[in-house]
């Protein structure tokens, strides 16, 4: 047996992009690899046949980035983009029967993504990045011009939010949008264009009208709806406003109505599954109950007859395919043990889907269309987690306080070394959101398994606020973050300690809310011998004004306006509490994040230094995201980990890793 090492990150394989057609049993995704000597990653397309005794073959080479595979109809063309040598990514077509690509495109724009092929393999959708000339000073008509000229030096000019988004950086100045790519010749023609981003648009079956998700006009422009025009772009109408938001959309095999995930309220990130009538006929409708909330990723997948869809449901900290009837509403959920969903597609008569669990990255499997004959179909990341010591993964319900005066059970991941009794020391891992839940994810969590390897316990429960478990369980932590929460992760802690599963060397790590929450714990509690926390959010004031997100998303978490909640936000701010502090803290934080900006670990440092006298890193990782920990440079991923498992050690245990 090999041991556990942060350098695993190197052998882990991460698939995506899942594409598929129910009209035949051929499926192409995406495969990308953490390279060490180029300190990037490395991106291909695969194709998988269909056939359960045949393992999936490689399409690209690895020397080029290749992403956003889409397999045309007929299942004999891949269409993906990749730059091959120029200086920006353009749509390359590969026959499935074999020979080389050709490149398709050679687009002035910046292509972004390829969204769908036309029915008949003629046209291509794709989104494109364009330049977009914001309104230049009164009087300075050549502005615009003048900045061409010399380069793209103009000033940033915001006039709405987000004018700024967490991996993008600043937006102003680009727009995104909407074209048809023709399959013999190449030429783009625009069908969205004007002051508006798209970010997901559909094909009708029979080709002759488009769907297309974009963002609402206005100075805050999160929200996003969905808008219906002729296949060309003419005629376009909004079809949605009674939504906050919408993410995903999908016609109905009759072209007769569109299923999209979207969400009521602004700020909730609880996702559901509505119905739209493509003929304008009455207000979207929602498909299962208010608890019925999908992941963020989920895709929709129509049963060729129409009557039914398949998407990923969050459902008590599990991702499990859900199949919907259309007519009724009724949902039945399918749990395969402790395997969470991770993508979803058509492939023939079946489903494909990428599942992962805690003890077994992710892999390409296929179900039936009733959830069932779960199989198996690759081993890239089987094979070398195969010959590493498993941890003993289990699944628990834990009493703790309620917060008003009763208790209560919630669930929480126990992940134990693979061998041995305890005590163990203990890491409480706190995940983000707050409405998430843990989350079945190697890249992000790395750290675990060198931990498990070197004799730690790990600790992530799913307190209240997690989303899976019904809207009200998410919302009773709205106003009170910290206060609710918290006591509950003690209490856990505590049944450990009862039963000789954990003792005294406890350390804390978290990221985004998990950040604040791991922050917030330091600052109300001596149980932590050390603390690890990422990308927080230390201030929540301030991170409301900074955030790409947090001006619209605060108001709903802390239940009113700024001007409304100041002293609330304020007490329930981490940098509020940093005199009491007696536990060492490393803070972890990408230069460029801004979900959660450097201001809010920088903040959280600078009290630390001159409120306390514990010890305090802040470690800044530059053009890091707020997902550093799992998609940022390789050096970077590996210097985090490494990080937080040897501050854990050494201020828990005593001892470097």
């Amino acid at each position: 047996m090999d041991d556990f090492a942060v350098e695993d990150l190197y052998r882990h394989c991460v698939l995506a992009g899942l594409d598929g057609s129910s009209g035949h049993p051929q499926l192409v995704f995406q495969l990308k690899r953490a390279m060490r000597d180029s300190d990037g990653y490395a991106s291909t397309c695969w194709h998988w046949c269909g056939d359960s005794s045949r393992a999936p073959r490689q399409l690209t080479d690895a020397a080029f980035e290749a992403r956003s595979p889409r397999l045309r109809p007929d299942g004999c063309e891949l269409a993906f983009l990749s730059k091959r040598g120029g200086e920006s990514a353009q749509v390359q077509l590969l026959p499935m029967d074999g020979g080389e690509a050709r490149q398709l495109t050679h687009a002035a724009q910046a292509l972004s993504a390829i969204q769908q092929w036309q029915h008949d393999g003629a046209a291509l959708l794709a989104t494109a990045s364009v330049r977009w000339g914001e309104q230049p000073r009164e009087g300075d008509a050549d502005a615009r011009q003048r900045s061409s000229d010399h380069g793209d030096v103009r000033p940033h000019v915001a006039r709405y939010l987000p004018y700024k988004k967490d991996g993008s950086g600043v937006i102003v100045g680009g727009r995104v949008h909407l074209f048809a790519v023709d399959a013999a010749g190449g030429e783009l023609k625009p069908l969205v264009e004007g002051d508006c981003d798209v970010s997901v648009a559909r094909w009708s079956p029979d080709g002759t009208r488009l769907g297309y998700i974009r963002n609402r006009d206005g100075r805050q422009r999160h929200r996003t709806d969905l808008w219906l025009a002729d296949a060309d772009g003419r005629g376009a109408r909004q079809r949605t406003d009674s939504l906050a938001s919408t993410s995903k959309v999908e016609w109905s095999p009759d072209g007769r109505s569109l299923a999209l995930v979207g969400g009521r309220i602004e700020g909730d990130s609880m996702m559901q599954l509505w119905l739209v009538d493509a003929h304008g006929n009455g207000p979207p409708r929602r498909l299962g109950d208010e608890d019925f909330e999908l992941t963020p990723e989920s895709r929709i997948v129509w049963h060729p007859d129409g009557t039914r869809v398949a998407v990923i449901a969050a459902r008590r900290g599990l991702q499990q395919i859900a199949i919907v009837d259309v007519a009724t509403g009724a949902v039945r959920c399918v749990r395969h043990g402790l395997r969470q969903v991770l993508a979803l597609s058509a492939c023939g008569d079946r489903l494909a889907c990428i599942v992962a669990s805690m003890r077994w990255p992710d892999e390409l499997h296929s179900v039936d269309w009733n959830g069932g004959a779960l199989h198996r179909h690759s081993d890239f990341n089987r094979n070398w987690v195969s010959q590493r010591p498993q941890p003993r993964v289990r699944k628990r319900r834990f009493a703790v306080p309620d917060g008003d005066g009763s208790s209560e059970k919630i669930d929480a991941w126990l992940l134990l070394p693979a061998t041995g009794d305890g005590p163990f020391p203990l890491l409480v891992d706190m995940h983000g959101g707050p409405q998430s839940h843990v989350l079945v994810d190697y890249a992000m969590h790395t750290y675990w398994f060198r931990l498990l390897w070197s004799g730690w316990a790990i600790l992530a429960p799913n307190a209240v606020g997690s989303g899976g478990y019904g809207v009200a369980f998410a919302k009773r932590l709205c106003g009170r973050w910290g206060e609710l929460d918290f006591p509950q992760y003690l209490a856990i802690i505590d049944t450990l300690q009862r039963e000789g599963l954990a003792d005294t060397r406890i350390a804390c790590t978290g990221k985004s809310y998990g950040g604040y929450l791991s922050a917030w714990a330091i600052g109300n509690s001596d149980r932590f011998k050390a603390a690890i926390v990422s990308a927080p959010v230390s201030d929540i004031q301030s991170h409301a004004g900074t955030s790409d997100t947090g001006y619209y998303v605060t108001p709903y978490a802390m239940g009113g306006e700024f001007h409304e909640t100041n002293e609330r936000a304020q007490a329930l701010s981490p940098v509020t509490h940093c005199l009491k502090v007696a536990t060492p803290t490393l803070i972890l934080q990408g230069a460029d994040d801004a979900r959660c900006p450097i201001g809010q670990s920088e903040q959280l440092f600078a009290n630390l230094i001159r409120c306390s006298g514990v010890a305090a890193e802040l470690v800044v990782y530059p053009g890091g995201s707020h997902t550093l920990a799992e998609t940022g440079k390789p050096s970077h991923r590996i210097d985090y980990h490494q990080r937080l498992c040897d501050w854990a050690n050494r201020w828990a245990c005593g001892a470097d890793n």
